[in-house]
């Protein structure tokens, strides 16, 4: 093969061979040395076969025959670790294996923190056999140039050889992010959960969260080879997660939380106490207004006023959003990604410690509204510990509600033709089988004028549960402020803001409600239709 189609699938197999490795290893820093191994060997078969009647079965071919050899070398090293250290040092021959074994992994180490040009370059002279002419020719350089890159290429591999590097504490301790969401729209790839699916990729966003660094200083920090750091970052910076400021540094560009036990605590004390304030001063009116609310025409299921509050009051308490002076705007902290997403970026370290409350209670994930020109419809849904519901976002398509209004305006009939639709129903809970027939199990305006009247029927906002707002806004950021990098202040004020009318908080009002025992909890075919609200806008 020539060394030109060599190197494009080598390249394309670097990755690959890095997750095989660290998958047979489970240490970053074993995986490293193996893959490095196993990169060389397979470059090294390219050249000198021509054809392969399987290429990708060839490659992890290879890659199992060098791991098989390198477990029995540490099975090998680990019984040699047995014998005395005079009994060792007298075999000139063994030690010099050692020597030879060192030398190499210290020289491949030092070959990947070189800069991509010289280390190609280098590869391709020492190890790919080519001349300095092949080289300038395949580079679109001149000999000069190369031969250049060579001299100093070696007087910097001569330098380094000599220094030990040292892993930074990701290396040994790598973390795990957990929550990873957004604000905004997704796009064609998805979001943060998508984009940071991978433990590298979190582990190089978080360590350059606090400082901007280069590639080989996020490879000195993770104990890896920059040639697994390059093309990741790249990645991450062309979809917003990083920028890329002067002097070739890198540096995250989201919000990324580091919870701690304190911390938590403090927080669940706060919604606790400012929930209680949101109820007497708020939602209790809600339950003395059951005919006000009734009389707007809206639909509830099964006429329960119990479960139009256990929708109504998660929507409502989206407007519990004052103080506009001061907060930092969606565009300020959004961006807007290559897939045509746009959006804010978060995630939280994952930390274990114990809490002296249940957490699974207060999850959240809203508000998520969706939209279509069908019908002029508008949704909206949270979900909540109560409603049972885990997909989130992308089990919330705007087409489940289409359906829904084609079924109750009649015109989707039960047949072959829209089984799936049903399907998707039913398994939804948004459609109920009863003996009379369908139910509709969510609550919903069926013209623009329901809407309305009942958008006019919701209590406003007292002054009190203004201030109280503004009081809140103001503990949770200093709170979460606590060890966040001056550049990711705005970050923490824009997810921090509006705290009254976020998600968290209407799960503690809830959580509140309940405990009180104003609000029933629902019954097991009526929970995955709560915290949804539809709205058609036709007239």
């Amino acid at each position: 093969m020539d060394k030109q189609q060599a190197d494009r699938i080598i390249k394309e197999y670097i990755k690959p061979l890095y997750g095989f490795a660290l998958n047979k290893t489970g240490k970053i820093a074993e995986a490293e040395e193996l893959a490095g191994r196993m990169t060389l060997e397979v470059y090294q078969t390219l050249l000198k076969k021509t054809e392969f009647m399987d290429l990708n079965s060839y490659v992890f071919k290879i890659a199992h025959y060098v791991w098989a050899k390198y477990v029995g070398e540490k099975a090998k090293a680990s019984n040699q670790m047995r014998i005395d250290d005079t009994e060792m040092m007298s075999t000139d021959e063994g030690f010099d294996a050692v020597i030879r074994y060192e030398t190499a992994g210290a020289l491949r180490r030092e070959i990947a923190f070189l800069s991509h040009q010289q280390r190609e370059i280098v590869v391709k002279y020492y190890y790919g056999g080519m001349k300095i002419s092949e080289i300038a020719a395949s580079m679109g350089l001149s000999g000069g140039t190369v031969k250049w890159h060579l001299f100093e290429a070696k007087k910097e591999l001569k330098h380094k050889m000599n220094a030990i590097r040292s892993m930074g504490n990701l290396g040994i301790n790598p973390i795990r992010m957990t929550s990873l969401g957004h604000s905004g729209s997704p796009g064609s790839k998805g979001d943060t959960a998508d984009f940071l699916a991978t433990a590298i990729r979190q582990n190089i966003a978080f360590s350059a969260y606090c400082k901007p660094l280069t590639v080989n200083e996020i490879a000195e920090e993770l104990g890896i080879s920059p040639v697994f750091v390059e093309d990741e970052a790249e990645t991450l910076e062309q979809y917003g997660f990083m920028d890329q400021l002067p002097g070739g540094k890198y540096r995250t560009n989201m919000y990324i939380d580091d919870p701690s036990r304190e911390k938590s605590e403090a927080l669940h004390r706060l919604f606790e106490e400012y929930a209680e304030i949101a109820v007497e001063h708020y939602f209790h009116a809600f339950f003395s207004m059951a005919e006000a609310f009734q009389e707007s025409g809206v639909y509830i299921p099964g006429g329960d006023f119990n479960l139009l509050l256990w929708s109504l009051i998660p929507y409502a308490g989206k407007q519990l959003n004052f103080n506009e002076l001061n907060k930092v705007s969606h565009e300020e902290v959004s961006v807007s990604r290559k897939d045509g997403g746009h959006y804010a970026a978060y995630a939280a370290i994952d930390r274990e410690f114990d809490v002296s409350f249940d957490r699974a209670l207060y999850y959240v994930c809203g508000d998520m509204h969706r939209n279509s020109g069908e019908f002029a419809l508008k949704a909206w849904q949270m979900d909540t510990w109560w409603c049972g519901r885990q997909g989130g976002w992308r089990d919330n398509p705007s087409s489940d509600f289409i359906s829904l209004m084609h079924a109750i305006n009649g015109d989707l009939p039960q047949n072959q033709t829209n089984i799936d639709a049903y399907r998707r129903l039913f398994d939804k809970y948004y459609l109920l089988r009863t003996e009379s027939g369908l139910e509709v199990n969510i609550v919903y305006c069926k013209d623009k004028q329901t809407g309305e009247r009942l958008h006019a029927a919701i209590p406003q906002p007292s002054e009190r549960i203004k201030e109280a707002a503004a009081k809140l806004d103001q503990a949770v950021y200093r709170l979460k402020l606590a060890g966040q990098p001056e550049h990711a202040h705005k970050y923490v004020r824009y997810w921090t803001q509006n705290s009254m009318a976020s998600g968290i908080m209407r799960t503690y009002a809830l959580k509140h409600l309940v405990d009180i025992g104003m609000l029933k909890a629902p019954e097991p075919h009526r929970q995955k239709g709560i915290s949804t609200m539809m709205f058609n806008n036709q007239s």
